[in-house]
């Protein structure tokens, strides 16, 4: 295996999470949230219930998807307005994905 770091820190993850699980609150708080998730997982109906919005104002989804939209809508006028700077923003891209193919070969 050429690359160990993703390994690395699955087991040093596993081993924190256990070695947090010697306090007991930590260890009820992972009960309680474990029959938790395991009672909605049963009645996904409360659990879409639960997660409703019911105080009029916009979700946080909505209020991502807003958010995502501007910057979309922000992306595309800079790149009707600068086609020169598109052009130079993709020739860097190229010239960066080159030189990590050209790292890759060695």
């Amino acid at each position: 295996m050429k690359n160990k770091m993703i390994p690395a820190i699955l087991i040093g993850a596993g081993i924190g999470a256990l070695v947090s699980l010697i306090d007991k609150s930590t260890r009820e708080s992972v009960v309680s949230s474990g029959k938790e998730v395991g009672y909605y997982a049963k009645h996904p109906d409360e659990a879409k219930n639960k997660f409703q919005n019911t105080s009029g104002q916009p979700s946080k989804f909505e209020q991502l998807k807003d958010e995502v939209m501007f910057w979309k809508d922000t992306v595309e006028q800079i790149r009707r307005e600068n086609p020169e700077l598109e052009q130079s923003i993709m020739d860097a891209k190229d010239t960066f994905m080159n030189k990590r193919e050209q790292k890759k070969l060695k």
